[in-house]
């Protein structure tokens, strides 16, 4: 089921809550780094503001948690994986997946004569998963509150040509993601000839196949945005106009989720391609936004090409004229609306949701951590 939106400006106003949301994380699902960045050794990286370390344990499952050794705060970045553990190259303490310490030199947990391994060395760890060529990490919470997004065509290279790209930022993770809901920035930011649009919000209960268990868990964010067009865009379109390619409708429909978004692009009713929007949260207002297409390949290597170079190359191009001005934006700016803002304000109340179980969790660690001090930690 869906819908044309339409609300008052004021009402609008009343419902954003722009100034504190733009500097605050969802509870979701981002991007630690690309698979292929981690291989045999431990790599230092940052999220949320902390400095973290990821590395594979023996199974070659990715692991991330906090850099600094629990015994004297050596960087276990500078360390190595032995036995399929990671080893602080400071005493050779060593901590499984789990982040429990496995090893001390001259200590056991099951030999009587030894010292015992102190039950403090312990490293908090973050839920992990790896797909689509990417380390995910959770974020805001204890457990995961739902799924990764399902976009099998990223994982399809016999119907699909793969595009990833990436770009560093200085703007929140909501910035980016809202962004695709932004109808009005189409026409003077991607020179999309435009003659009219028609904004649609998805009932929530009725997900399309593959996002059921997202919407199931209240993380699945329905929207889209038809385009009425004249010609194919940008500087490429010179290629289209010569394959005798045309469309007079661009049809954008969004399957957001807390850390991000599936966008399907169709042309006249035929779908040409899905981009897989994801985020990792380096610290307050720096951010790398990546973009992971699905190209349809067309009859032929030259058609397929075409599409490539109209699909994938151009999206990477229009994506670098959004960061430079996220770039140059005040976070917490703006806050008078119109009528075609409304996808935008309708995403940033899911988004407040999800911001808000972060906060829950958190009042919930204060509450444990003044009974019992050990709890303190994340993980």
């Amino acid at each position: 089921m869906s819908g044309n939106i339409h609300q008052e400006p004021e009402r609008i106003r009343q419902a954003s809550g722009v100034n504190d949301l733009t500097t605050q994380t969802a509870a979701s699902w981002y991007v630690a780094m690309r698979s292929d960045a981690l291989r045999g050794k431990p790599v230092a990286i940052k999220l949320f503001g902390q400095p973290l370390v990821a590395w594979r344990d023996g199974g070659g499952r990715p692991v991330v948690m906090e850099r600094y050794c629990s015994h004297l705060g050596a960087s276990l970045a500078k360390g190595k994986v032995v036995e399929g553990c990671i080893q602080c190259p400071f005493h050779n303490w060593r901590y499984d997946s789990t982040g429990a310490c496995s090893h001390v030199p001259g200590h056991s947990t099951e030999v009587p004569r030894l010292e015992p391994i102190p039950p403090t060395a312990r490293q908090s760890v973050y839920p992990v998963m790896e797909r689509y060529g990417f380390v995910w990490v959770w974020y805001g919470t204890k457990a995961p509150l739902f799924p990764l997004p399902e976009m099998p065509e990223a994982e399809s290279s016999e119907s699909h040509q793969s595009l990833r790209f990436a770009y560093e930022t200085t703007t929140s993770v909501l910035r980016i993601i809202e962004n695709f809901y932004d109808a009005q920035h189409a026409a003077p930011v991607h020179q999309l000839p435009i003659s009219a649009f028609e904004l649609k919000l998805f009932d929530e209960s009725s997900p399309p196949p593959g996002q059921e268990a997202l919407a199931r868990d209240g993380a699945w964010f329905g929207a889209g945005i038809d385009f009425h067009v004249d010609r194919y865009f940008g500087p490429l379109g010179v290629i289209s106009r010569t394959l005798g390619l045309s469309m007079s409708r661009m049809q954008l429909h969004f399957d957001g989720y807390p850390g991000g978004c599936i966008m399907t692009v169709s042309l006249d009713g035929d779908v040409k391609y899905r981009l897989l929007q994801c985020v990792t949260p380096v610290d307050k207002e720096e951010t790398v936004m990546h973009m992971l297409l699905a190209i349809k390949k067309g009859d032929g290597v030259v058609r397929s090409a075409a599409n490539f170079i109209l699909y994938g190359l151009q999206t990477w191009a229009a994506a670098g004229y959004d960061v430079a001005i996220w770039n140059s934006m005040k976070a917490d700016g703006g806050g008078a609306f119109s009528k075609y803002d409304q996808l935008i304000l309708k995403y940033r109340a899911f988004y407040r949701r999800w911001v808000n179980k972060v906060a829950l969790e958190n009042s919930g660690r204060e509450k444990d951590s003044r009974a019992d001090p050990r709890k303190g930690a994340h993980g």
